[in-house]
């Protein structure tokens, strides 16, 4: 069978739009002829990955990662170059029956293979046990729930009978005990027996959708253990880098522009019986940098609808102040009563659970209530304390206007006067204020010499033109700075074959990731286009000038060294010549 050529990877790269692809993973916004999003590949705040559908190609200007369609799936998707080619050549439907693709197969952590397989295992031995007899009781709670065979289905819902099922089947199959342990679906004592027995079983998946736990609810009213059992931390579960329902929701989040992040899984499927999908639940914990990090490979914006008691409210807060600082766009759902959306659903349907989500508040409104509750009304340091926390949080509204009403507000609450508040607020710095300098300064293009910045204005104008290529072989043909030499010789290489350059396509040529990174801040400069003739001249003139300086720097070195009166004079002669050469371009 065939092998890919290098066009045959063109046409698959342009198959596709770059935008459609990275929009099927992060929440896009455009901005101007390009597209902006919250990087993935570092710790971003504010959205500083631009994705350009003129030159198909994808850069952050943060932390420097950036590439075609292929690099993104490479890096986002952590899969091989090949793997990467076979994906879009899928989504942009090009046949590839006739080549020979050798994709190596991504190595797995040997001791987590049989912690996936047995939890895997698991899931199906559950999922049976419930459509038997053992299991009639607990299928009938379930469907006095309103829990169809339908949603059984889509969240493999099983049961755990009172038996040992599980340790009977992983000895059968060959698995150690030692494993067994480590999976957490299976105790060590004296001997060895099930963690979950008579439960209602639900599975907890990764990212991946590989099945990693399990959650297990009693549902006899004589049963007095614990309502709900989780499977303990593993080296496969990690409650801080799972969040219930994440590889289902990725379609419907896109769809919506945004995911409800909820307290539990049970209000996940509270939300799916109401027909809302674009959900994702924490598993028990307070919201982590790799929920965040998750979070940011679906969307920017989160609406937080976590429990209402005094204790869901604080974990809200917290977690709305992580996620803004974060840079996502956040909303804050109080359901009535304290209830859960579950109850909601429960008691007043689908409709009612939809009206009560539908009252959000920005988290500066939430905040407000919130801190309120604590404050007594007749104790001036209480109000007081109350104040200076609310104008430090004013001083983070980015907006004039929104700054003047939640000032009107606090000084309505608080007791304290408009202008009292208006010069407090004033007197405050903006926390983000000394992080936009630090930033900025960081951004500040250092100012390079005249020499290489000329072969780096040249480099661009080679990109975007054929004839200054063609121009820079014939009368300079070198450059200082050793990675632009050699991104030189690619583009005059490129276009032996091609009248233009498509950036994407020249990318796959080079396969180096610095020449990748350099060819992509070059791309992306700021500079006038078409360009006239005599300042292409005058940068091959400050190149040909700098390729002499060194040689003749190089030479003089040599003259010194050498005590041979005819190499001196060869040396001097050839320095003579360089000097008569400065004229000649």
């Amino acid at each position: 069978m065939a092998r890919l050529s290098q066009e045959k990877i063109n046409e698959i790269r342009q198959s596709v739009d770059i935008v459609d692809v990275i929009g099927q993973y992060l929440s896009l916004e455009k901005k101007g002829r390009n597209y902006i999003a919250l990087c993935p590949f570092h710790d971003d705040s504010r959205p500083s990955m631009s994705v350009s559908p003129d030159k198909q190609i994808f850069m952050c200007f943060v932390c420097g990662t950036g590439g075609n369609v292929f690099s993104f799936l490479q890096k986002y998707l952590k899969i091989s170059y090949i793997e990467a080619v076979k994906k879009v050549a899928e989504m942009g439907r090009v046949d590839l029956s006739e080549y020979h693709l050798d994709v190596e197969k991504r190595p797995e952590n040997p001791q987590h293979v049989a912690l996936y397989q047995m939890h895997q295992e698991a899931q199906k031995i559950y999922s049976y046990y419930l459509n038997t007899k053992l299991g009639l009781e607990a299928k009938t709670y379930l469907m006095n729930r309103h829990f169809t065979d339908e949603l059984i289905k889509e969240f493999q819902i099983g049961y755990a009978p009172i038996d040992p099922v599980l340790h009977t089947a992983f000895s059968k199959l060959g698995y150690h005990e030692i494993d067994m342990a480590k999976s957490g679906l299976v105790i060590e004592s004296q001997s060895h027996f099930d963690r979950f027995n008579d439960r209602i079983m639900f599975p907890l998946y990764n990212q991946q959708g590989q099945v990693v736990g399990f959650s297990g609810r009693i549902y006899k009213p004589t049963q007095s253990d614990s309502k709900y059992m989780n499977s303990p931390e593993s080296e496969i579960f990690i409650k801080g880098q799972t969040l219930y329902h994440y590889h289902q929701c990725r379609e419907a989040v896109k769809q919506a522009g945004f995911v409800y992040l909820l307290e539990g899984f049970m209000d996940v499927i509270a939300m799916y019986k109401a027909g809302i999908e674009n959900t994702v639940a924490i598993m028990g914990t307070a919201l982590t940098k790799g929920h965040i990090q998750a979070l940011r490979r679906l969307t920017n914006t989160v609406y937080l609808c976590l429990d209402g008691d005094q204790a869901g409210q604080a974990a809200m807060s917290k977690a709305a102040y992580e996620l803004e600082a974060a840079g996502f766009k956040v909303k804050i759902i109080i359901l009535p009563d304290g209830h859960d959306p579950d109850e909601i659903y429960e008691e007043h349907g689908k409709t009612g659970l939809e009206e009560a989500l539908r009252r959000t508040l920005k988290p500066i409104e939430f905040l407000m209530e919130f801190e309120y509750r604590m404050v007594d009304p007749l104790n001036y340091d209480d109000r007081k304390n109350y104040l200076e926390k609310m104008c430090f949080e004013i001083t983070q509204l980015n907006d004039d206007i929104d700054r003047d009403y939640y000032m009107h507000i606090l000084s309505s609450k608080s007791g304290f006067s408009y202008e009292v508040i208006l010069q407090h607020v004033a007197g405050m710095k903006p926390k983000h204020q000394e992080e936009y300098i630090h930033r900025e300064v960081k951004k500040t293009i250092q100012l390079v010499d005249k020499y290489k910045k000329a072969e780096h204005d040249l480099l661009f104008y080679m990109l975007n033109n054929k004839a200054v290529a063609l121009k820079y072989e014939a009368k300079a043909g070198f450059m200082y700075n050793d990675q632009y030499r050699v991104l030189a010789s690619y583009i005059v290489d490129y276009y032996r074959h091609h009248n233009h350059i498509e950036v994407a396509d020249l990318i796959d040529s080079i396969q180096k990731e610095e020449l990748i990174q350099t060819v992509l801040e070059i791309s992306q400069s700021a500079l006038p286009l078409p360009c006239e003739e005599q300042a292409i001249d005058d940068y091959i003139q400050t190149i040909a000038s700098n390729a002499r300086k060194m040689k003749k720097e190089q030479l003089l070195e040599q003259f010194n060294y050498i005590l041979d009166p005819s190499q001196k004079a060869q040396i001097l002669s050839e320095i003579v010549k360089l000097e008569s050469e400065k004229e000649s371009i």
